[in-house]
C-alpha cells in the first residue's frame, strides 16, 4: 500500500481540533463564564446523539463513522437545567480578574503573582479577603 491510499482513509485528527461547542444551559445561557463553557466538538456529538443535548447552530464542517454523518454542533443547549454554583472558585485566575490583573500594591499589569496581606506566617489565611495580586 502506498501512502496515497492510507492518508485517503485516515483522517488527520488535529485538523478537527479546533471546533469547540458552546455549551449553553437550558435557560440559553452559558454554563460558565470564566473560563467560557466549551466542549470539543467529540463532546458535544455524543452529547446529542445520547439526546442529552439540542443542537442550536453546527459549523460547515462533517465527520463521518461507518454509519452516520454528521455536522459538527458549534452551540448546544442542555436538555435538563444545572443549578450554577452559588461560590466562586477561589484560583490564581479568579483572583487576577478580581484584581483586574494589576499589581495591588503599585498598579503595574506585568508579570503576576500573588500575595498575603498578613502573611501566613502570622496566621493569615488564604481566603478572598486576604490575597491580592502582586508583582513577582
Amino acid at each position: 500500500m502506498d501512502g496515497d491510499f492510507r492518508t485517503q482513509f485516515v483522517r488527520d485528527p488535529a485538523s478537527l481540533k479546533h471546533y469547540p461547542a458552546l455549551v449553553l444551559n437550558a435557560d440559553y445561557r452559558p454554563l460558565s463564564y470564566y473560563p467560557l463553557s466549551l466542549w470539543p466538538w467529540q463532546e458535544a456529538i455524543k452529547a446529542a446523539y445520547l439526546d442529552r443535548v439540542q443542537i442550536v447552530a453546527e459549523y460547515d464542517h462533517v465527520v463521518r463513522s461507518q454509519r452516520a454523518e454528521f455536522r459538527i454542533p458549534s452551540v448546544v443547549v442542555l436538555k435538563d437545567y444545572v443549578k450554577p454554583q452559588k461560590r466562586v472558585a477561589f484560583t490564581r485566575f479568579n483572583l487576577f480578574l478580581r484584581d483586574e490583573f494589576c499589581c495591588q500594591y503599585c498598579g503595574a499589569k506585568g508579570d503576576l503573582t500573588f500575595d498575603h496581606v498578613i502573611p501566613r506566617a502570622r496566621g493569615g489565611v488564604t481566603s478572598w479577603e486576604n490575597v491580592v495580586a502582586a508583582c513577582s
